[in-house]
């Protein structure tokens, strides 16, 4: 038949079902087979869950490959090569175009669609580079492939959409809202210095903050960097709370990219910090080698040393310490010069709730963590015995707040810290429920436990600004602390529904 018309492709690729569709991983292929559905220009069209890692490659590297084969018998073979860049769907209008080419095409669509979840699903478009149709009877007579160039396809993508993608891919590498275990001792110290000095160095408050920020992305950096061979085992899929941002194993930055920032973030950190010392004394060195131990031993490669394969609660106590008690501490003592049993006492339920955050977190990668030999508490005590901690840490907490003003260590407005117990409540009710079930299950409580954990924090520095400042910065302040929890709670929330309508879409 010799060269195919643009009709008779696009019907061949109408008959087809399925295609073959690579992405790339740092140079080395992904692929899936998936539903798909194309329009006249070429463009192929498919579709899937919100958060999927397919679609997070895509955001960041959206060169892509497709084959679409057709045939039974050697002889009766033909396929479709398409070379392409694909785009995440934003645009109202595109995203309503593609659900109608793919609702009698995709079963995954369809079924959204009957249960009006589309908002659920992320629609692609790939719109194509080259294709090529080869038909092999007239390809082993020596008869060449149908091809079909679109430069103009080329030609519609800026360099500055990849500068974005690379900048989105550090963004997660990062995990900006694991950064609020920083904010929160950061700001608690220096409400506590406030309250105590009855001034606050502004420079110096935000150069602690810059620098302990600093140290916790490196440290989330290194971790990545050295769980990247035993997290690529993960086979238990990726979830909003799974441990990670999974960029190395998702093929969006190298592993020698990720392990150097991650060092010179690190290093930077340190810098700031020897600087501190000089400006504030050199009591403040132990809090800042503990924190760069815990960091850059908190786990290791397979087979190597680390806190977390040391010793049962190791992890959780380095945790606890580092991004609850010395953090508190060691921004007080930047202000004042001192340290003081106070801010000790004050940093406990600070401590405690973040150590629960890890624990609950670990809870979703159990099993995982325990074929590839990441000890973590869950793996060693099990998840019934984790999940008795876990309410324990709550109940120590809040037995803290209400028991501290009582001491003469904080004014009553501590109690302000009480408004958070719903949050921990209903973390306790979904790990109570579903700490033995199918790791998705108990996504609501890693939520709670992490705004719990935001929120309470935010309402002891509240407490603290109450009592040295006029009404108005605390009420601004809380304002924009409460705007804080809705947009994280939203942003999980989001996360959690995605999960729960995708399983109820396949039940149904």
């Amino acid at each position: 038949m010799g060269i195919r018309s643009k009709e008779e492709v696009i019907a061949f690729l109408l008959r087809a079902e399925v295609a073959a569709i690579g992405t790339s991983n740092m140079g080395s292929p992904r692929q899936r087979m998936m539903h798909f559905a194309v329009d006249k220009q070429f463009n192929i069209y498919v579709s899937s869950m919100k958060g999927d890692p397919k679609v997070i490659q895509w955001s960041n590297i959206p060169e892509t490959a497709l084959l679409i084969h057709q045939g039974e018998e050697f002889l009766q073979m033909e396929e479709c090569e398409m070379i392409g860049r694909a785009e995440v769907l934003k645009d109202h209008t595109d995203r309503d175009m593609a659900a109608q080419l793919l609702k009698t095409r995709s079963p995954i669509v369809a079924q959204f669609t009957e249960i009006g979840a589309l908002d659920k699903l992320e629609f692609i478009r790939i719109r194509p580079f080259i294709v090529k149709y080869r038909y092999v009877p007239e390809i082993l007579q020596g008869e060449p492939p149908t091809v079909y160039e679109f430069s103009e396809n080329r030609q519609s993508f800026s360099v500055w959409d990849d500068v974005r993608a690379k900048a989105r891919a550090w963004k997660e590498a990062v995990r900006p809202l694991s950064l609020t275990a920083t904010f929160v001792p950061i700001l608690l110290g220096g409400a506590l210095a406030l309250a105590s000095i009855h001034q606050l160095n502004i420079g110096l408050f935000l150069l602690t903050l810059i620098g302990a920020i600093m140290i916790q992305a490196g440290t989330n950096m290194i971790n990545d960097w050295k769980d990247a061979e035993r997290d690529g085992e993960n086979s238990t899929g990726m979830r909003p709370f799974t441990g990670g941002s999974r960029m190395i194993q998702l093929g969006l930055i190298s592993r020698a990219d990720m392990g150097f920032f991650g060092l010179l973030l690190t290093v930077i950190a340190t810098l700031i910090g020897i600087y501190l010392v000089f400006v504030s004394g050199w009591s403040l060195i132990p809090l800042i080698l503990y924190g760069i131990l815990a960091g850059v031993f908190y786990t290791s490669e397979k087979g190597k040393f680390s806190f977390i394969n040391m010793a049962p609660g190791i992890a959780e106590v380095l945790i606890a310490t580092t991004y609850g008690v010395f953090m508190t501490m060691g921004a007080y003592f930047v202000q004042t010069g001192s340290y003081s049993l106070q801010a000790f006492l004050i940093s406990l339920p600070v401590a405690l709730f973040i150590s629960n955050v890890l624990l609950i977190n670990q809870f979703p990668d159990a099993e995982s963590d325990a074929k590839t030999g990441k000890n973590t508490l869950v793996v060693r005590v099990g998840k019934r015995a984790a999940r008795n901690i876990l309410i324990s840490c709550f109940m120590a907490g809040y037995i803290i707040i209400g028991i501290l003003p009582i001491l003469g260590f904080a004014p009553y407005t501590l109690y302000f810290g009480f408004l958070s117990i719903p949050f921990a409540l209903q973390a306790v009710r979904y790990a109570w429920q579903n700490y033995d079930k199918n790791a998705a299950d108990i996504i609501p409580s890693n939520a709670h436990t992490a705004i719990n954990h935001l929120f309470n924090g935010l309402l002891l520095v509240f407490a603290f600004l109450l009592t040295e400042l006029d009404i108005v910065i605390p009420i601004v302040y809380l304002a924009a602390s409460l705007l804080l929890i809705f947009w994280v709670w939203n942003y999980i929330e989001r996360q959690r529904r995605v999960m729960n309508d995708f399983r109820n879409a396949f039940k149904n």
